[in-house]
């Protein structure tokens, strides 16, 4: 997510960042909860996985919350959702893979965001808006000033924060199959699917990786067009090598080789807190 003209210190700890993440806090709030420390606090309460009726322990949890605002039927959709999408990246597995509590609530939060960008792009966006301006009024946030306007572009950006070793490949996988369901629903057909890394260790982990999640995948080879011929495949490709104008019969990828319907995935690696 875009979050245009944000004032922050240069010290900027992570309570007050928090406070800063407006799109967080809505979805907090679209489940009950007024900070991201008691979502997941509450969220560690439900045990791992589902139950005989295919229902998640998470989800069953969340449908007794006092404050949600989603609907009990929309959040059984969402449910079914995640829970088809882990059985197809855990088909090739010989050791099912179960999310843990902080997992299957990012998980849960991309459902719901994709929901509404798909289906009602415009509610969010004045959602967000609106939301945002009633937090303004909040004493608590006083010190807070973000001064914004959700538009429409700022909606085509979304992006996870993970600790490392917290499973941030594993919820590109189910984000890659979100993402696709919600846009072959509603969305327009995709030129391309990418997934930028920070160097080629990292693409051929990505590589080795999707292809145990049954995710078509391959290097980035700008003579090739499209998935070659897979509309759904990833292909890989460093940043180092993408360039505003390319020079020479290198490695390097002119961006411009990019125009069109992408969905773009960009791993920062370890870099994204640091500059």
């Amino acid at each position: 997510m875009a979050i245009r003209r944000v004032r922050a210190h240069e010290d900027l700890s992570y309570g007050q960042l928090e406070k800063r993440l407006v799109l967080l806090a809505w979805l907090n709030r679209q489940l009950g909860f007024f900070t991201n420390e008691e979502a997941l606090q509450d969220a560690k309460q439900a045990a791992e996985g589902f139950d005989t009726d295919g229902r998640s322990h998470l989800s069953i949890r969340l449908q007794t919350g006092k404050y949600a605002q989603i609907e009990p039927a929309s959040l059984a959709g969402y449910d079914d959702n995640i829970r088809e999408h882990l059985r197809a990246i855990n088909v090739r597995r010989t050791t099912p893979i179960t999310l843990r509590y902080f997992q299957h609530l990012a998980v849960l939060y991309a459902e719901i965001y994709l929901d509404w960008f798909f289906n009602r792009p415009g509610a969010l966006m004045d959602a967000l808006n609106r939301f945002e301006l009633r937090r303004s009024t909040d004493s608590r946030l006083r010190d807070v000033r973000v001064d914004l306007e959700y538009q429409r572009d700022d909606l085509r950006k979304l992006a996870f924060w993970i600790a490392t070793g917290g499973g941030k490949t594993l919820l590109l996988h189910l984000n890659y199959r979100q993402f696709l369901r919600y846009n072959a629903a509603r969305g327009t057909p995709l030129d391309s699917i990418l997934l930028v890394t920070p160097n080629e260790g990292l693409s051929e982990q990505h590589l080795a990786d999707m292809t145990a999640s049954a995710i078509p995948c391959r290097r980035f080879d700008l003579r090739e067009s499209g998935g070659w011929g897979d509309p759904n495949a990833v292909r890989v490709i460093e940043i180092t090598k993408l360039t505003e104008v390319k020079k020479g019969g290198g490695l390097s990828v002119p961006v411009e080789a990019f125009e069109g319907n992408n969905l773009i995935f960009v791993d920062e690696g370890h870099k994204g807190s640091g500059g």
